[in-house]
């Protein structure tokens, strides 16, 4: 048989075999788990206030 048929399948089996995700020797701290529930707690008071102060502009220009 000829290289030439399996080439193709040769190089995207070693493109595959050379970009594969190996194990991340990492973890989450649990103080990372509070940080990310503090950023959503801000993000959410953030976008009430924000959104309390343009609703009330909004209500004063039609009420004049």
């Amino acid at each position: 048989m000829k290289l030439t048929k399996f080439f193709p399948i040769i190089t995207i089996l070693m493109l595959f075999g050379h970009f594969s995700i190996s194990d991340a020797y990492a973890y989450l701290d649990p103080a990372s788990g509070t940080i990310i529930i503090q950023m959503l707690v801000g993000v959410f008071i953030g976008a009430g206030i924000a959104a309390k102060l343009y609703w009330q502009k909004i209500k004063m220009k039609f009420m004049k």
